[in-house]
């Protein structure tokens, strides 16, 4: 009945943890990806240049979103709305690949109804449109194609409306996210000579902290088309990543980085450090910002068990480090929170023990601008364009907090091990010896008033011993030694075993 029950448990423990894993991925997945494609009259050369990839392009993030959950998907063109004209249109809606396909590949320039001008552009209103018509409000992830015009009413003032535009993403709460992928294109029309371009922005905004967890995942990957991404949102987190070279005074303890970001700190169990002093540098992640100044405090780590992981760091001022570069040397010191027995039972049938805790950087007085590398390569794609003025960080970037994941693995000996299976295997076989003897019949002879009989026992076994007229007289009873006689009350008979 027990053990039944503990099996019941088990399987009821398995079911919740697929409910759960299940639960999660689904919540993923159900995040929608819109895909809102510019056709706007300046988008006449990526439309009408023979050779152009456009809408390959669009194709191509589609299928590589897919591969991430994003299966929901919805294809919009996004122009600006006029008379029966509506911005964002709506081309497919569902989980069909090819549908998605073709929808991208059937989009095409409009003209304003009943003209033969082309349409105009509303960054804004195609953003608010597919959010509230496409997703219901809902976590979701919009994929912007664009020549980065922006020119509501035919607007000459693009750089006006691009800023314009740029502050009204940094002040909405709901987006948390917001990445760009510049691709270099050379296309040219064929209705105007004289109108060309060298590449388009694929913009990424996530909309709800969901969609901005989905966008994360594909980013650690290097996703959508493996070029790094420009950083437009937050400016103010994940700023800094302490990347370690040494540490210091110590032979036994390493200091690593995984998934390039979790700071793993791994020693053997025997060396027992109290504390970590490692060399390393801070890694500026605000790419394509380099941080002019800074001022940094590892203001204190913490743990996820009852001892926290205290922290402090040598640095306290950072200075001119580039996008994607390192400072100078620093010495972060950690506290090693104490280890467990290498009796205890996670260390014995784990492998080994880890801990997880984190370190937290808080920059104040943070001065960004943005990369001159950056602002050149856009020059290049966007000749007398005001792209690099919508990377001007604004004073919500004046301060940063960085929280960095902390590993810590415990190498320990395999005797403890070895010890523990020896015990289990005494015990083992202690109880098969015992389980034979146990069911070892010895046979004695009981001999009563003179009259002899045969009685087999096994131990802790008694047997009913009877004279010769049948009448019982008394019981014979084994342990593990020699076997006892109990005679009833108010019986007399003389008795021997042999």
């Amino acid at each position: 009945m027990v053990v039944t029950f503990i099996r019941a448990i088990k399987v009821l423990f398995v079911i919740t943890l697929f409910l759960l894993k299940t639960e999660q991925l689904l919540a993923v997945s159900n995040v929608t990806q819109v895909f809102l494609i510019q056709n706007s009259g300046w988008m006449l050369p990526f439309y009408e240049d023979p050779d152009s990839r456009f809408k390959d392009i669009g194709v191509e993030l589609s299928s590589r979103v897919r591969q991430y959950g994003g299966e929901w998907q919805v294809v919009a063109s996004f122009n600006q709305s006029l008379q029966d004209n509506q911005s964002p249109s709506l081309h497919y809606m569902g989980t069909d690949q090819g549908k998605v396909n073709q929808a991208i590949r059937s989009i095409t320039p409009l003209r304003k109804p009943g003209k033969k001008t082309y349409t105009d552009t509303d960054f804004k209103e195609a953003i608010i449109g597919a959010i509230k018509t496409y997703s219901s409000g809902k976590p979701c992830i919009l994929w912007i194609l664009t020549n980065n015009k922006n020119s509501p009413d035919n607007n000459q003032e693009t750089v006006e409306k691009n800023k314009e535009f740029y502050r009204f993403l940094q002040e909405t709460d709901q987006i948390k996210r917001i990445v760009a992928f510049p691709y270099p294109m050379k296309v040219h029309s064929r209705t105007l000579i004289d109108f060309k371009a060298n590449g388009l922005m694929i913009y990424a905004l996530a909309y709800g902290d969901e969609s901005d967890q989905f966008l994360q995942k594909m980013l650690r990957q290097n996703a959508p088309f493996g070029n790094k991404a420009a950083r437009l949102k937050p400016l103010n987190t994940e700023a800094l990543t302490f990347i370690p070279k040494t540490v210091k005074g110590s032979k036994s303890l390493k200091a690593s980085i995984i998934d390039g970001k979790t700071l793993l700190l791994s020693f053997d169990a025997s060396s027992k450090p109290e504390t970590a002093q490692i060399i390393g540098r801070l890694r500026n992640d605000f790419y394509p910002y380099d941080i002019r100044s800074a001022n940094v405090a590892m203001i204190s780590g913490f743990h996820s068990g009852k001892n926290g992981i205290q922290s402090n760091t040598s640095a306290t001022k950072i200075n001119k480090v580039q996008a994607g570069e390192f400072s100078s040397d620093i010495i972060v010191t950690l506290k090693v929170p104490p280890i467990p027995s290498p009796w205890d039972p996670e260390v014995i049938f784990g492998s080994g023990y880890s801990s997880k805790g984190s370190i937290k950087f808080d920059v104040t007085d943070q001065r960004l601008d943005i990369s001159k590398k950056f602002v050149s390569s856009m020059s290049e794609l966007f000749p007398n364009d005001p792209l690099p003025d919508l990377f001007v960080p604004g004073e919500y970037s004046e301060k940063s907090v960085t929280i960095q994941p902390v590993l810590i693995k415990v190498v320990y000996p395999s005797w403890p091990l070895f010890v523990l299976g020896l015990l289990l295997l005494i015990i083992f076989c202690g109880i098969i010896v015992l389980a034979i003897i146990l069911r070892r019949e010895k046979i004695y002879r009981v001999s009563i008033d003179g009259i002899q009989k045969s009685y087999g026992l096994r131990p802790f076994v008694e047997v009913v011993i009877k004279n010769e007229q049948g009448e019982r007289v008394g019981v014979l009873k084994r342990g593990l030694a020699l076997p006892v006689f109990i005679l009833d009350k108010g019986k007399n008979c003389t008795f021997r075993i042999t």
